[in-house]
């Protein structure tokens, strides 16, 4: 018997949001995407965004909808998830532009 298998980047009219961690998982970004987004295309456009603002890609699993990337020492978890990630951190973290697919 196979197995079905879960693909976190299926379209679907339930919630999923963009977020974006540091190495120490603290929150930076986050944004809830609009309802029966291209989850796939919303991956590969957050991949090709942060590689061309000079992060290098590592990691990356379409299986969980996760991706890191690392520039000048620091490192980043981008990922796209059915949970709510919380608040974002405060206080100086910089921030980069708001996701392009994300609702406002």
């Amino acid at each position: 018997m196979r197995r079905n298998s879960y693909d976190p980047l299926e379209p679907t009219q339930e919630p999923r949001w963009y977020s974006v961690r540091n190495a120490h998982g603290a929150l930076l970004e986050a944004c809830k995407l609009p309802s029966g987004a291209d989850l796939k295309r919303v991956f590969v456009e957050a991949i090709l965004k942060w590689m061309d603002d000079g992060w290098k890609l590592k990691e990356f699993s379409s299986r969980n909808g996760t991706f890191f990337c690392d520039r000048a020492g620091e490192r980043r978890m981008i990922d796209i998830t059915p949970t709510y990630p919380g608040r974002t951190q405060s206080g100086g973290i910089p921030q980069r532009s708001s996701c392009t697919n994300c609702e406002d």
